[in-house]
């Protein structure tokens, strides 16, 4: 499963990037994603791990925007992380009828979609 998701990252931004705990990372509209093959081969787990960073606001402004981001775009799951960041995920469980390349497409646009939601829901409230 992993070669197919990596050339089809590489179709869709560009470079990738191997990282050394067997990680991709890439870059897509000027956001670093993270591409974190699963052992078993049954998941897509893309990320970006710093969408924006929570200390620049009140804790209050950061949980309503996380968690509204989580109700709002559909198979996200936005986070805090211990150092401030607030991360994206997106985890997919392939069946072999599914087109890999469309499933791609799919989570790094909607991660990116759900970046700018996120970042909107920040500076309106």
């Amino acid at each position: 499963m992993k070669d197919p998701v990596i050339e089809e990252i590489k179709r869709q931004c560009g470079k990738v990037r191997p990282l050394n705990n067997g990680w991709c990372h890439f870059v897509y509209h000027h956001l670093h994603y993270l591409y974190i093959p699963d052992d078993s081969n049954g998941m897509i787990r893309i990320s970006i791990p710093h969408v924006v960073n929570s200390k620049g606001y009140k804790k209050e402004r950061v949980d309503s925007a996380v968690n509204e981001t989580n109700r709002e775009v559909r198979f996200i799951k936005a986070m805090v992380l211990n150092n401030g960041s607030v991360s994206l995920n997106y985890d997919h469980w392939i069946s072999k009828d599914e087109n890999v390349m469309e499933i791609v497409e799919h989570i790094i646009t909607t991660l990116y979609m759900a970046s700018e939601y996120l970042v909107l829901k920040l500076k309106s409230k």
